[in-house]
């Protein structure tokens, strides 16, 4: 990661911040490590790997509202626009939202307008940040939070399997479940008896929980048959292990 020396002078500048604040560099580390996720999982065909891009980055407390306008190239779209915010949460910065806008056929809608005005309403600072040049998963060493969000995890797998999926011959399942870091918006499974390639949305409606919040739980669909599926299975069979559901 490079971020250019603007970042730290202007850290320095801003003041002793609250422990607890967010910076404008985690937020920023918490995008790039986002735009990989997309990249590899979500075969995002538009950001601009190993180039320079622009974030415009406002500050909250443990909230930090980022806004880019050079971060993707789409065809036929003369200007992109990138909506982020991301919270700081007990094991580091976590993008809770991402939005795309074209510009130009936008510019007014209340959507837009909102987002926009999250950033800009106060004064923000201006972040030039080098985009990853390559984006092969590197998964964090597994530690508490990790671990508890893999229980909530195999919970909700047998949960989706109990309520709507087929229940398998002898009350148990093999799936290969996908690797992921704590601040993934979701992770994958296949079930092997089926075939199903299942997405686990891991982002719940209280952005503090890594835990699926009271429920503790995690909304798990499947993928539909087609090109998403397939390049979801050929990821999860490369990043992921063997695992046993049961019903009993």
């Amino acid at each position: 990661m490079r971020l250019i020396l603007g970042v730290a002078a202007w850290a320095l500048a801003a003041g002793a911040a609250s422990a607890a604040d967010i910076t404008a560099a985690q937020a920023v580390e918490a995008v790039r490590r986002h735009v990989c996720f997309s990249k590899v999982w979500w075969g995002d065909p538009y950001v601009r790997l190993g180039q320079g891009a622009h974030l415009d980055v406002r500050r909250d407390g443990h909230t930090a509202y980022l806004w880019s306008e050079d971060m993707r190239a789409v065809p036929r779209v003369r200007r992109w626009a990138d909506a982020y915010v991301v919270v700081l949460r007990s094991a580091g910065p976590v993008v809770t939202q991402r939005s795309g806008y074209n510009v130009d056929l936008l510019r007014g809608e209340p959507g837009f307008e909102r987002e926009r005005r999250r950033v800009y309403a106060a004064p923000s600072q201006r972040i030039q940040v080098d985009l990853p040049a390559t984006c092969d998963p590197k998964f964090d060493a597994d530690g508490p939070v990790k671990a508890e969000m893999r229980a909530v995890l195999a919970s909700s797998l047998t949960n989706a399997v109990r309520t709507w999926g087929r229940r398998p011959a002898g009350g148990r399942v093999r799936m290969t479940v996908a690797n992921f870091n704590v601040d993934y918006p979701e992770t994958f499974a296949v079930r092997q008896d089926t075939g199903e390639v299942l997405r686990i949305g891991l982002m719940t409606g209280d952005r503090t929980s890594y835990t699926g919040g009271a429920q503790k739980q995690y909304v798990v669909a499947p993928v539909p048959r087609g090109p998403a599926a397939i390049l979801l299975r050929r990821l999860v069979t490369r990043y992921g292990r063997a695992e046993t559901i049961s019903m009993r």
